[in-house]
């Protein structure tokens, strides 16, 4: 006599049915176009993470208590800003930015497109003038000198002859 333990062990297995060669070539290719947009959606913020801009946002997130940034936080932000050469009006956009996606409970991805609009440093923008090389400031300076004393030298002859 069987018992029900003995009926179980012997219960058949059947072979799952083997996918013909043209299932299985579009099963890998669907696999494989999965993994390739797995990879894509992860660039889709179009920031080089070396990029001083997002690495200010990924800073301010950091930083934030909940919603709120503290005042020596935002100091400190500003302070590493600067650093990067991110212009003090530009990093307080960023922060700004950070902090409404903050409080809208978005991820800090969803701002990447209106931090990518600021621009990377203010001298590649156009927005501030490149400081002058030592040389330039030398040769100004001895101009500078010599037009005063030609000016000494012309009110001096002036009061003197007349």
């Amino acid at each position: 006599m069987q018992t029900r333990a003995t009926s179980r062990l012997k219960v058949e297995r059947r072979p799952r049915p083997a996918l013909d060669a043209r299932a299985e070539r579009l099963f890998r290719q669907a696999v494989a176009h999965e993994m390739l947009l797995a990879r894509e959606s992860g660039r889709e913020r179009g920031f080089d993470p070396n990029d001083a801009r997002w690495k200010l946002a990924e800073e301010t997130q950091r930083a934030l208590q909940g919603t709120i940034l503290a005042y020596e936080d935002r100091q400190r932000l500003l302070g590493l800003a600067n650093k990067l050469g991110i212009r003090s009006f530009d990093a307080n956009l960023i922060l700004a930015v950070v902090q409404d996606r903050a409080r809208r409970g978005e991820s800090i991805e969803l701002a990447a497109e209106t931090i990518e609009m600021i621009p990377r440093d203010a001298a590649s923008a156009g927005l501030a003038p490149s400081p002058a090389p030592a040389t330039d400031r030398a040769v100004w300076l001895v101009v500078a000198v010599l037009i005063a004393m030609a000016a000494d030298a012309a009110l001096i002859a002036w009061l003197m002859f007349g």
